[in-house]
């Protein structure tokens, strides 16, 4: 029998948790994104369509789907970073239109 690990109660050995890779990066793309839409017009416009929206989106369901799969945290940086890049993806398509 293995020997209990002296730091936890009852000896249960716990993998640390970690947060997912893909949610963090949805919430930094879609910050991203929105510092672009306020700060640089309509170049600032373009660039957030084109290199952080989709990304943030495509992102953010990935995480979303990995963390219930796999119980790793970061559910809710996925969900923040959806509704982040949405409204810029309306903004956008607004502004475009």
């Amino acid at each position: 029998m293995a020997e209990p690990h002296p730091h936890w109660p009852g000896g249960q050995v716990r993998r640390p948790e970690t947060y997912n890779g893909f949610a963090v990066a949805s919430l930094v793309l879609s910050l991203m994104s929105l510092l672009l839409l306020v700060g640089f017009g309509v170049v600032g416009l373009l660039g957030s369509l084109l290199l952080f929206i989709p990304p943030a989106l495509v992102c953010s369901v990935i995480a979303g789907v990995q963390t219930l799969k796999t119980g790793q945290r970061g559910v809710g940086l996925a969900v923040a970073g959806f509704l982040l890049a949405v409204p810029g993806w309306l903004v956008v398509a607004v502004l475009l239109w």
